[in-house]
């Protein structure tokens, strides 16, 4: 297994399940799967029958694993497709509820209603009330995804779905306790790994397909070479009846 560490940004290239037993303790979880659709990754098979066990069995083996290195309190954003979502209730056997990645810009297809955002199921782990920077604290957000659709220097477009930037930024500051350790399983292009860096937190990655494990090690270096423009909000209390 291959280890890159980055500033304060740790990136395996392997099988995330190889690299949880040498990761220690982590604040957070923000990971985008593949969804088990059949969409066309550089080497990944994202056909529904290639995952052995089933895709839900598969995806909550490894969102186990690394729930057990979560602090108490921890978030948990594990983004998801919009047909998967009747799934939720067996993938996911915790007490979750639904954060709406939505977007500005979407690819038109022909069907009747277009999907217009990304459902993402959410849980803390138990122990310790959650914290939360209390400032847009919503369960929405909508991301602008115009600089990976019109800017052809973004690396990141080298990666078939990129994660808007400013929406992961919003979650990891509204969410991550400042200076603490987000982890993500399938980190693809690194934009979670960007949105901790520019929020003041540390990262934790695993990727298993080579191509998109040099995009996230390049994507790390060039955000370490960007200054930080804001100061963390200050946290306000979470009030015990939304717990």
């Amino acid at each position: 297994m291959r280890v890159e560490t980055i500033g304060e940004c740790t990136l395996y290239l392997g099988d995330c399940r190889e690299a949880v037993s040498t990761i220690g303790p982590v604040d957070a979880i923000i990971t985008d799967p593949p969804y088990g659709v059949g969409f066309k990754y550089s080497s990944h098979d994202d056909r529904p029958e290639s995952y052995e066990g089933g895709y839900g069995a598969w995806l909550w083996e490894r969102l186990e694993m690394a729930e057990a290195l979560c602090l108490p309190g921890s978030p948990v954003f594990v983004w998801q497709s919009g047909p998967n979502l009747r799934h939720f209730n067996d993938w996911f056997p915790r007490d979750w509820r639904l954060f709406v990645a939505a977007k500005n810009f979407v690819q038109m297809r022909p069907t009747a209603m277009q999907w217009t955002y990304d459902p993402v199921a959410v849980w803390w782990t138990p122990g310790e009330k959650p914290w939360s920077a209390g400032t847009a604290t919503r369960d929405f957000h909508v991301a602008n995804t115009a600089p990976v659709v019109a800017s052809p220097e973004n690396m990141e477009k080298a990666h078939p779905c990129p994660r808007p930037l400013d929406q992961v930024t919003h979650i990891v500051e509204q969410w991550v306790r400042p200076g603490g350790v987000v982890l993500d399983l399938f980190a693809g292009s690194g934009t979670t790994a960007v949105a901790a860096i520019a929020s003041g937190r540390k990262f934790v990655g695993c990727e298993i397909d080579p191509v998109y494990f040099d995009l996230a090690c390049r994507r790390i270096e060039k955000a370490m070479r960007q200054p930080r423009l804001f100061a963390d909000p200050v946290a306000k209390p979470v009030q015990e009846s939304l717990l």
